[in-house]
């Protein structure tokens, strides 16, 4: 564990709010669908996908953003509206956190990439797994320890 050089440190664009991650991630993912384009103004978004406790918001206060639906909450910093994470009751815990945030991000590549029907030309993640829509429930473990033996460090 001692590999992944934890905590790190995050924080929004104007730094107004800051993170803290304590814990390994489980999956490095990118998302090619038209909500996460829209929301990023780019091809994909990024997301390491961090356990329960993992995670802590150190200063600021996050607020809701983009759709507002019960199965995900989107949560930007409300001066520069920076994607910070998001949180939903189906992740049990689990917050699907913007590794651009980070400090150092150069090392995140994308485990898997999702939603590749809707992916924009010439659009490369350097993904080792890709799913047309998300990955299916039962794929998820054998995902995340494929992530942790072969996923990318920090260096």
């Amino acid at each position: 564990m001692s590999d992944w050089k934890l905590p790190w440190n995050a924080s929004c664009l104007c730094g107004e709010v800051k993170m803290r991650v304590t814990a390994p991630p489980m999956v490095a993912m990118a998302c090619h669908c038209r909500g996460c384009q829209k929301l990023t103004s780019s091809a994909y978004s990024l997301t390491l996908m961090l356990p329960p406790g993992g995670f802590e918001v150190t200063q600021g206060e996050p607020v809701l953003g983009a759709l507002r639906r019960a199965e995900s909450q989107h949560h930007y910093c409300p001066t520069c509206k920076s994607w910070l994470f998001t949180t939903a009751p189906g992740l049990q815990g689990m917050t699907n956190f913007r590794p651009t945030m980070l400090e150092d991000a150069s090392w995140v590549v994308p485990y898997v990439e999702s939603y590749v029907t809707e992916k924009l030309p010439g659009a490369e993640t350097g993904a080792t797994h890709s799913f047309d829509q998300f990955p299916p429930m039962e794929r998820y473990a054998d995902l995340m320890a494929g992530f942790a033996s072969e996923g990318t460090r920090p260096k």
